[in-house]
């Protein structure tokens, strides 16, 4: 079962699905991947102050002292950079900025190789993995391919890789 991030970690560099809504609907494919990137992190989250008349799913939060409602979202974290290699964590200075304890301030790299992504840990507290399986650190050996579809766990997050393709679709429907 994928964990589910609240809102506290769903700021950083990470946009709600809904916000690429109107660039979907009203772009080219090849415009809305030029704006917006060709490969992007998808991360489920709830926003306990969403209200209920959105368009997102309305969850019960369990374990809560008084019964509370939350919205059940999708943000985005487009995977961009000035040069080939993404940086995910903590610290502002990453390409991807994600605010989550369980992340470290440096937590990972995405290599870009032609069409392929390839993921590396960077020495990261809780380790990252892809599908399950662990991906090793930077120097320890190769990087680990990362496919559309694929599940990538940066700490205690679970994030499904996409392509502009996927997202655009998804955002459309929205």
């Amino acid at each position: 079962m994928k964990a589910v991030a609240t809102d506290r970690a769903s700021a950083g560099s990470g946009i709600p699905l809904e916000a690429l809504r109107d660039d979907a609907r009203s772009m080219s494919a090849q415009e809305f991947e030029a704006r917006h990137g060709d490969a992007f992190l998808l991360l489920s989250a709830i926003s306990q102050h969403a209200s209920k008349d959105s368009f997102s799913t309305h969850l019960a939060l369990l374990g809560e002292e008084e019964a509370q409602t939350g919205a059940l979202s999708t943000w985005v974290y487009p995977l961009r950079s000035e040069v080939h290699v993404v940086t995910l964590g903590r610290s502002h200075e990453c390409d991807v900025v994600i605010p989550d304890r369980s992340v470290s301030r440096r937590h990972a790299l995405i290599k870009r190789e032609g069409t392929r992504f390839l993921v590396l840990d960077a020495g990261s507290s809780n380790g990252t993995s892809i599908n399950g399986r662990n991906v090793l650190t930077r120097g320890a050996g190769p990087p680990s391919p990362l496919a559309p579809g694929d599940t990538l766990r940066l700490g205690s997050l679970e994030f499904t890789f996409a392509p502009a393709s996927a997202v655009r679709e998804m955002a459309v429907k929205r």
